[in-house]
Order: C-alpha cells, then sequence, then structure tokens
C-alpha cells in the first residue's frame, strides 16, 4: 500500500515558490527512499595522533606562568 503524504496550510495562502520548495524537498524523499542504502566504508587510517611526548608544550600554562614551570 502507498504512503499517503499531505500538506497543511495553517496561516495565508502558500505561493508558487513556497509550493514549488516543498514539492521539491518531497521528491528528493521519495528519490533517496527508493535507492538501495550504502554500505558503510571502513574509517581512513589517521596518520597523525593527539598524544603528546609526556613533556610540557611550548605555550602551555606552566610556560606561562609568572615564576616558571612549578
Amino acid at each position: 500500500m502507498a504512503e499517503e503524504t499531505g500538506i497543511t496550510v495553517l496561516r495565508g495562502l502558500p505561493d508558487a515558490a513556497e509550493l514549488a520548495a516543498v514539492t521539491t524537498v518531497l521528491l528528493a524523499l521519495l528519490r533517496d527512499r527508493s535507492r538501495p542504502a550504502d554500505e558503510p566504508r571502513p574509517a581512513a587510517y589517521a596518520d597523525w595522533s593527539v598524544r603528546g611526548t609526556g613533556g610540557p608544550t611550548p605555550g602551555g600554562w606552566p610556560a606561562r606562568h609568572l615564576r616558571g614551570r612549578q
């Protein structure tokens, strides 16, 4: 059984541009629904890391402290 889609205008009268925009969105949703779902691709290998070397960074808070590293 086909799904029924309806549009209800609550205030005012829609003009041609508004009806065209709604029609475009509904047609895009219908087109995407009929297309088979894409298989998820494996994530790319990250060639960088957020893990540091363990030492202080040049612009870290200890370097900015008035008395130096504590």
